[in-house]
């Protein structure tokens, strides 16, 4: 079942990160949701809510970059907060090597000091990526890609490296 404009505004009116905002704009749509902008004085750090019309899903845009930018990332396939990364072929792995590397993934180390265990993030090294390369498929999970979709999109485009980001299901 499709969801319709009207449902969309009613799904998107009930969005927490979205209570305080004093009414939504017109709505938008696009090839996969509804896209909504809303006007607040109090809610910081969200352009909007786009509805999927098949699952009703909410994706609350950023603010960091214009909408336009992220309307066109979510009809391509970026509609999640988190992500599982796979890597399923590496065409040119030196570009791809800088391609990961671009994307910091991290790798959290445990330190034991003073009695104390201490969880040290760090971003994974080119040794590291090239390791993980070494066995195809290759999974990242749980990766926000939000500030990086152009360097995936141009990785794609250039054809280093085939990969497929699907929604990140928490197991917690």
């Amino acid at each position: 079942m499709t969801i319709n404009e009207k449902a969309a505004r009613t799904a998107a009116a009930r969005s927490p990160k979205l209570q305080e905002a004093s009414h939504l704009g017109d709505a938008q749509e696009l090839r996969d949701g509804w896209f909504f902008a809303f006007h607040s004085t109090t809610v910081a750090g969200c352009n909007g809510v786009i509805v999927n019309k098949d699952t009703g899903a909410l994706f609350h845009l950023g603010s960091a970059f214009p909408p336009e930018r992220d309307l066109e990332l979510y009809d391509r396939g970026y509609q999640f907060e988190r992500y599982d990364l796979v890597i399923r072929e590496v065409r040119d792995r030196a570009k791809t090597l800088v391609a990961l590397l671009g994307l910091r993934f991290l790798v959290v180390e445990l330190v034991l000091e003073h009695g104390t265990t201490w969880r040290i993030p760090r971003d994974m090294s080119r040794d590291e990526l090239s390791a993980r390369l070494d066995e195809l498929p290759c999974t990242f999970t749980d990766v926000s890609l939000y500030f990086k979709v152009e360097l995936l999109e141009e990785a794609r485009a250039a054809s280093w490296f085939v990969f497929e980001a699907r929604e990140h299901v928490s197991t917690q």
